[in-house]
């Protein structure tokens, strides 16, 4: 009797020493393919580096649906390993927003409230949910208003405490005096790298460094640059710097002329020299947007939609942190990429292409906007529409890409697409040698089940139900064994 009350004395002892140690130390294994929950270097490396303490209100609404649920335990878990890591205090508070004054604080704070649909024992219902977060660093406050699932959580709250850690932003400058696209024209693309850095317009000719920018971009520009400004963008490059290029290198006039033809500026000779060539041509893609076109048929005008080879809807993507998590890019008149040989020591990396039914047409062209498209038509599969240069040496990189209009407010509103994001991302990468762009893509995903069928379903359920009876079982007989040896053995 003693020694079994010995040996679960010593059960209990063991069971309070281990909820012990899992209260005051918190860990977690990761045992994903991609290690999609574990942080990465530079999260770890940023929360390390932290010297004020930070102060985390996390809103979540408590009965939330089950998806949305695991979305908010994940992020209440990734916040821990966070506060695991960090040397100068890290706190989180999980705030329930179960009463009117909660929900006002939570609004006030920045969280917006979305409303989701529930189904209960067929009924349907309208759910407001809060599910975002509040962060307080020193004198700083930063909100992620919402989470859902195409929320990078760890590249979110990684920026976040890297703002904190770097309190000046990095700059980004837009070459002006070219009839470049004004900020206007591409206000999402504004918006967006306005929250990460210091935005400014540039002047080739004038007398200022370009030294002090992180990235340079040039985008859309119609008229020639000079020798002289070409030989300040050949030096920028020459001391590290970074170019990210979007040229509406083929021009399409769909009025009354209905007309495409080529718009060199100078900076095709400086990308070309540097080891890549946009050519002469207009890319067609069977994968394809609309245009409207005005039809008549008899005394009637209408517009309709039809499809238009010369808008590329692009799919296929290099592998590369700048392209990691994209689906689309809509890129109407664009031109084909090809590596040029170079010995200015740049290597060439494809970033995006057409599908394998494309083609292109050398311009200048005739626009026949009721052209029934063949499959010939398509003579040319698999076109680079973006490229990266990056030197091998000096740090120095390029982005190009053979079309502007894709980040431009037009042809951002007309569907979901990926656009910003992938100049976004160009940016970033340019901008950044933390590795933090590599977060972007970093999404959070559950697997399910895959479905079985009828037979197999039923062997699992009847397997589920026996197999612990067979083992409790088996157990017994073992111990009616042994015990039955002891006794034998001793008689």
């Amino acid at each position: 009797m003693r020694k079994y009350i010995r040996h679960t004395a010593w059960l209990v002892a063991a069971l309070l020493a281990a909820n012990l140690l899992s209260c005051l130390l918190f860990f977690r294994l990761d045992f994903t393919a991609s290690k999609r929950y574990s942080l990465s270097p530079v999260s770890r490396q940023i929360t390390e580096n932290l010297s004020c303490p930070v102060t985390v209100d996390f809103y979540v609404t408590e009965d939330l649906p089950q998806d949305i649920q695991k979305l908010a335990k994940e992020f209440s878990a990734l916040l821990k390993e966070y506060q695991s890591l960090s040397n100068a205090g890290f706190t989180v508070n999980i705030i329930h927003p179960d009463t009117r004054a909660k929900e006002l604080a939570a609004t006030a704070a920045g969280i917006e409230p979305v409303y989701t649909e529930i189904r209960e024992r067929d009924m349907e219902k309208i759910q407001r949910i809060f599910i975002g977060a509040v962060f307080r660093i020193g004198k700083r406050t930063e909100v992620i208003p919402h989470i859902n699932f195409a929320t990078p959580m760890e590249y979110e709250i990684t920026r976040i405490l890297k703002q904190a850690v770097h309190t000046s932003k990095p700059t980004v400058g837009f070459v002006r005096g070219h009839d470049e696209f004004a900020f206007r024209m591409m206000p999402q693309l504004i918006n967006e790298l306005s929250h990460l850095y210091h935005l400014k317009k540039v002047n080739l000719n004038a007398s200022g460094a370009l030294d002090s920018l992180d990235v340079l971009c040039i985008v859309a520009p119609k008229n020639n640059y000079s020798a002289r400004e070409i030989e300040r963008l050949e030096q920028y490059l020459d001391a590290g710097g970074k170019l990210f290029i979007a040229l509406n290198h083929a021009i399409a006039q769909l009025d009354e002329r209905k007309s495409g033809f080529i718009n060199r500026t100078g900076i095709e000779d400086l990308l070309e020299e540097k080891g890549l060539k946009i050519k002469y041509d207009f890319v067609v893609d069977n994968n394809c947007g609309t245009i409207a076109i005005r039809q008549q048929y008899g005394l009637m005008n209408f517009r309709s939609d039809v499809s238009f080879p010369y808008v590329s809807i692009v799919t296929k993507f290099g592998k590369h942190a700048i392209t990691q998590g994209l689906n689309s890019l809509l890129l109407p008149f664009a031109s084909s990429i090809e590596q040029q040989r170079s010995s200015g020591g740049y290597a060439f990396t494809p970033l995006a292409r057409t599908s394998s039914i494309s083609g292109v047409q050398q311009a200048p062209i005739f626009f026949d906007l009721q052209k029934q498209w063949a499959r010939g038509d398509f003579n040319h599969p698999n076109n680079i529409v973006a490229a990266l240069l990056a030197h091998r040496d000096n740090n120095s990189a390029i982005v190009a890409v053979s079309n502007a209009n894709f980040i431009s407010d037009e042809i951002v509103t007309s569907g979901p697409t990926d656009n910003i994001r992938f100049a976004v991302n160009s940016i970033e990468w340019l901008a950044d040698n933390s590795g933090l762009i590599r977060l972007r893509n970093k999404f959070t995903t559950f697997s399910f089940l895959e479905p079985v069928d009828e037979h197999y379903r039923k062997f699992l359920k009847y397997l589920n139900f026996l197999l612990p009876i067979g083992i409790v079982l088996l157990v017994g007989i073992i111990q009616y064994r042994y015990k039955k040896y002891k006794r034998d053995k001793r008689s």
